[in-house]
């Protein structure tokens, strides 16, 4: 995941904080619309770690499994 927040601060211009945002309305999105059985195979192809710090204290996408 640290991987993408940087990414996203060095190609869009965003803040840390903009881009852990990104990433968990990304995950909110993508979630709404897999089954649930695929919803872990989507977190390992987004590079996200079972770390509930990565996207703060709201419902993250560790969350969910």
């Amino acid at each position: 995941m640290e991987e993408l927040i940087e990414k996203l601060k060095q190609e869009a211009g965003l803040t840390e904080e903009q881009a852990r945002k990104t990433l968990e309305v990304l995950w909110n999105y993508v979630s709404d619309r897999v089954p649930p059985f695929l919803q872990g195979q989507v977190k390992k192809m987004m590079g996200i770690m079972q770390n509930k710090e990565n996207l703060g204290s709201q419902q993250t996408i560790d969350d969910v499994d």
